[in-house]
Parts: C-alpha cells; sequence; structure tokens
C-alpha cells in the first residue's frame, strides 16, 4: 500500500488543510478497500484539523477565565433548567430539562466577554457527544439591533452516546434578535466578543451534551501557511500547550526547539498532560529531575521534518533521546506508541508539529554497563567498536565484569584511520583483542585495583594500576573517573586506548607519539559536541568537550600556562550543575585553548 499516495489523495479530494498536492490513486495499487477506506477517512480529517486553532478546550483554569454561566427562558418566564460543569480531564457537561411551559423552551449557556479574531478560519469544529437532539452554536460580535446585542447561530446535529467532530461553517451562522429573524447584519468572525451553545428545539424533556473542544479550522494563519513562526512560537499560539512550554523552559529547551532545526515535535497538550499519574508534572518540573525531564521531552522529538505520510511510511523513528517511537494506525486514529495524533503536519519554520493526545514516555532504561554507557553519551566509538566484535553480550549480560573505558576523546586521539581500520570485518580479531584488553571478570572498585596493583584481562594480557605524578593510572592510561556501579559491573573512565603489549612508560610514550595534536582534538570535539548540544543534549554536548579538555591536559607538548588554564576550567565545569551552562563554559574554554595553541 503507498500510504502516502493515500493520505495525499484523499486529503485533497476532502479539502483538507494540509500540504497535500492532488494525486491520483490508479489502479495499480490494489489494497483492500474497506480498511482503506477507513484509513484514509481518519487519516484526511486528522489533516484537515493541521490549521486548527483553540477557542474553547474546557480546562478548569480556562474555564474560569472564560467564564461560562447558563442562561435559561427564566429571563422571558419560561420553567427550562440546565446546568454546566467542567470536568478534571476538561469536558464541558451542559444538561437539564427543556420545559414548553409559559412559553419557555430554550436553555443556553455563554461565555464571558471576549475579543477573538477568527477571521482566518472558516468555521468552528467541535468534538462533541449528545442525545441525538440539535443543538445551536452562538456567536455575538459588534453588531447591534436597536442598540441591543444581535446573536447569530448556526445548527449542528448530535448523535446520542457517541463522541463525533461536528463542523459549523461560518457562512451558516444567521443572524436573530430575541427569536426574530435579521436580514440586514453581516456576521463578522473578527469581532467575536462572546461565544456560547443553545438548546431550543422546542421539545420538552432532559437533555445532555457533551463537549470535549471547540477549534476552528479552515484558512491557516498567514504565519502558519508561509512558515516564517518556529516550534515554540506557533505551540505557545495555539493555547493548548501551557504545560509543555512550562516543562521545556525548565528542560531549558525553548532555544533549541526555536533554533534552525528542523525538528519535528509529538506535541502533548495541556489535557495530555492531566492524563498523567496525579503529582506527576510536579515531580518532572523539579530542579533535581531536570535530566529526567529532559529525557521525556526530547523522546517527543525527532530530528528532521517528517510530515505525517512520512512518518506512517517509516512505521518507526528514533528520537534525539535515543530511543525509538513506533507510528502504527489502528482503532481508526495514527498512532505514535499508545499516544493518537488528533492534528497533524502542523508547518512551521523550523520544523512540523504534530499534535498527540497523551504523553509518551521513554522506555525504562536498563542498568547495565551498556545501557549506562550509551546514556553518558561519551563512549559512541567503544560502543560502536563493541558491536562490530560481536562483543554486546559481554557488557549485557549478567556475568559481572569491569571495564576500564575508553571516551570517544580517547579514540579520536589514536593515529588517523586506526579506528576505520580497527572496524573492518577483516580485523575483527585485532579489534576483540584490543577491546578484551580494557575488561576484567568481576566488580574490581579502585581501591581494589590499586591494592592488587594488577589485574589479568579477558585478553590474557595484564592491566598494571599505580599512582604516577600524583594521578591513578592503568597501563598508561589515566583513570579521569571511577567506580561507576552497574548492575553487571562496574566502569572506570580513562583517556586513552589501552593497546596490547603496553605497560604505564611505554604506553605513554606510544601515546605521545600517535597522539593527534590539540588544535585537531578540540575541532574533532566541537564538531562532535555541536550537534548534541542542537539536538537538545547539552549534557551530552558537556561531556564531549571536558573529555576533550581531559585529554588535552595531559599533553606534555603544550605550554605549561594553558595547561593550567585547562585545568582551571575543568574544576569549574565540574562545580556548575546546569548542563547548558557547562556546556557553554567548556566551549568557551576550547574557544580560548585553541586560540592560544593555534596563535590566532
Amino acid at each position: 500500500m503507498n500510504l502516502k499516495l493515500i493520505v495525499k489523495t484523499i486529503a485533497y479530494g476532502l479539502n483538507a488543510s494540509s500540504s497535500a498536492e492532488h494525486y491520483k490513486c490508479y489502479a495499480k495499487y490494489s489494497i483492500n478497500k474497506t480498511i482503506c477506506t477507513a484509513a484514509c477517512l481518519s487519516l484526511s480529517s486528522m489533516l484537515a484539523c493541521a490549521a486548527e486553532n483553540s477557542v474553547a478546550e474546557f480546562t478548569p483554569k480556562e474555564a474560569d477565565a472564560l467564564g461560562w454561566r447558563v442562561v435559561d427562558d427564566s429571563v422571558m418566564g419560561g420553567l427550562s433548567q440546565g446546568k454546566i460543569q467542567i470536568s478534571k480531564d476538561g469536558i464541558l457537561n451542559f444538561n437539564g430539562k427543556l420545559s414548553l411551559k409559559n412559553n419557555g423552551g430554550f436553555s443556553s449557556l455563554r461565555s464571558g466577554n471576549l475579543d477573538l479574531d477568527l477571521s482566518g478560519a472558516e468555521g468552528l469544529v467541535a468534538r462533541v457527544k449528545g442525545d441525538g437532539r440539535t443543538y445551536k452554536m452562538r456567536f455575538s460580535t459588534d453588531a447591534r439591533f436597536r442598540s441591543r446585542e444581535v446573536s447569530f447561530s448556526a445548527d449542528f446535529k448530535t448523535q446520542k452516546d457517541e463522541w463525533v467532530e461536528v463542523k459549523v461553517p461560518f457562512d451558516d451562522f444567521s443572524a436573530s434578535f430575541r427569536g426574530m429573524s435579521l436580514k440586514r447584519e453581516t456576521f463578522d468572525p473578527g469581532k467575536i466578543r462572546r461565544i456560547g451553545l443553545l438548546l431550543g428545539d422546542k421539545k420538552a424533556g432532559p437533555f445532555e451534551l457533551q463537549v470535549d473542544w471547540i477549534r476552528t479550522y479552515g484558512a491557516e494563519s498567514d504565519a502558519v501557511k508561509s512558515g516564517t513562526k518556529d516550534i515554540v512560537s506557533i505551540a505557545l499560539a495555539d493555547g493548548r500547550f501551557g504545560t509543555l512550554a512550562a516543562a521545556l523552559t525548565e528542560a531549558k529547551l525553548v532555544e533549541t526547539l526555536q533554533g534552525k532545526g528542523p525538528f519535528t515535535v509529538f506535541a502533548p497538550t495541556d489535557k495530555a498532560f492531566s492524563k498523567l499519574p496525579e503529582g506527576t508534572v510536579a515531580d518532572l518540573l523539579k530542579p533535581e529531575n531536570k535530566d529526567k525531564l529532559q529525557a521525556v521531552l526530547t523522546y517527543h522529538v525527532l530530528s528532521g521534518s517528517v510530515d505525517l505520510a512520512g512518518a506512517l511510511s517509516a512505521k518507526q523513528a528514533k528520537t534525539v533521546q535515543g530511543s525509538d517511537v513506533k507510528i502504527s494506525f489502528s482503532d481508526g486514529k495514527v498512532r505514535v506508541n499508545d499516544a493518537a495524533i488528533i492534528n497533524a503536519d502542523i508547518k512551521c519554520s523550523n520544523g512540523i508539529i504534530h499534535v498527540i493526545d497523551s504523553v509518551i514516555l521513554p522506555p525504562e532504561s536498563g542498568n547495565d554497563i551498556a545501557s549506562v554507557a550509551k546514556r553518558a553519551g561519551g563512549f559512541n566509538t567503544l560502543l560502536a567498536a563493541v558491536e562490530a566484535a560481536g562483543l554486546g553480550d559481554a557488557l549485557s549480560g549478567d556475568q559481572p565484569v569491569t571495564v576500564f573505558a575508553p571516551t570517544d576523546a580517547a579514540f579520536a586521539a589514536l593515529p588517523e584511520g586506526t579506528v576505520e581500520s580497527l572496524l573492518k570485518p577483516e580485523n575483527r580479531d585485532k579489534l576483540i583483542a584490543i577491546l578484551s584488553l580494557h575488561a576484567v571478570v568481576g566488580n574490581i572498585s579502585a581501591g581494589d585495583a590499586l591494592n592488587a596493583k594488577q589485574a589479568k584481562a579477558l585478553s590474557g594480557g595484564t592491566l598494571e594500576f599505580g599512582i604516577t605524578d600524583g594521578v591513578f593510572k592503568v597501563n598508561g592510561a589515566t583513570i579521569v573517573k571511577t567506580d561507576i556501579i552497574c548492575d553487571n559491573g562496574v566502569i572506570h573512565v580513562i583517556d586513552a586506548v589501552i593497546l596490547p603489549n603496553s605497560k604505564n612508560e611505554n604506553s605513554e610514550k606510544m601515546s605521545a607519539a600517535s597522539r593527534k595534536s590539540p588544535t585537531k582534538l578540540i575541532a574533532a570535539a566541537i564538531d562532535k559536541g555541536v550537534p548534541a548540544f542542537n539536538n537538545g543534549d547539552p549534557g551530552k554536548c558537556a561531556d564531549i568537550y571536558s573529555d576533550c579538555m581531559v585529554a588535552i591536559s595531559k599533553d606534555k607538548t603544550i605550554d605549561p600556562s594553558v595547561s593550567k588554564d585547562i585545568q582551571k576550567f575543568i574544576e569549574r565545569a565540574e562545580k556548575i550543575k546546569d548542563d547548558t551552562e557547562r556546556a557553554w563554559l567548556l566551549r568557551s574554554g576550547l574557544d580560548q585553548v585553541y586560540s592560544a595553541l593555534s596563535g590566532i
């Protein structure tokens, strides 16, 4: 099935407000007609909502601000009674009993005074569940009849006990004053002063109408059509993403999503956040949970601009957080994991927004050595090498193992082309020999290693431990971080790759001879760090810069004063908890060191 073609064809045929072009579906695409029709109608409905803007979402906070109130026929002597309730889930319930006595027969609710400009839309769309009766959507504008307010209304029919989306075009609204039709007054959607709902079908008895939301549909704003506003600006203007905005601010990701991108954001509404267990959002917004909050938010973001059709074709996508999301069509809706996409393909200057009805949570991260190294972000080369060597089970299995883990900067310090050569299939045995020299069976703490002075590696080679010039070393490599405890062992971070048949002094000499120049190390670190920062992971960026600083500080060829400055930057960075601030500080340090070493 060519899903992209189907989506665009149906979207165009139903006048969907999207970027879909006119495609024809030829007979060569043979598919089950029933499934195709159901899928396409749902997709096209979603695409038609792409340009929707919120009028009312019925959250408790919003409801208080809009000042909804009931107005019955009692103002004219009637006996009808209506009442209004707003649930915690953001559902408006308008119910009561209609009476025809005393020339009555209507019940309505209306908002307080508003100042809305809906002139850029074609009409209203509302998600409602009713009793099968016909209700009216009502507006008040600046129009006056005998100096009194004029009402503009249009009918919409409900289906008994079923949630449906009803469209009410602005062209259907007609003017009236106290039941009298007015022909001369015209409806101006650019000057909305009040919105309301009314039941006046002259049928006595109980009634009930539930409303999930009311939005506009149709023509996009100039900013959206031209894509001149970024993701954050368009989300804020929509009105449904207050919680998301607060979370992005707390996680310091606002500037990232205002950046060049492009990004694809699966944006949960305020109602979606309200579905989380009580206290979850408040807990995530605490400063000490910033890393967890960033993980949740970046799980909603893809690198690149991916429209609905492209997402469906891909079936899954890797998020900025690192884990994959699944995109599927089920129960009449396109879903990202279990969240339904309710508005799709909202174009922005730096990407696309797809609105979803639930918050999606990243999979629980394991605490084995491989998972911890992956989350840390500074061991990409090591993990790639482990995978190429077929040693992944050793880092994620149950047998305890202690790993002396070289950073990406350590691998970058090897002679040019070394890593690429080792990753080739024909050099797999050599790669295994090197990697297995970095691992020891069992849980070995830094203290245990220092006391033992040496240990037998998985390769059969010997690792020697000692203190040189006040620095803890293993076979010439500096152990820069110790005792990272995992479920299946321990990680000690080292600043150089240990090579077979190398020991302390010999290893140091080999490393010094083969090490890349400090300026090249800085350039390589910046090339890796900038994309990480721009993709919403300042912590990973800061770690890359920090590893580079540590590696350069050990280079005995650089001026001692420069080495001392580097050490000061490292010490200052260690005291900073905010990843973004830490990344900027270290980047400033790298720039200064680069200038000093290159004579710029």
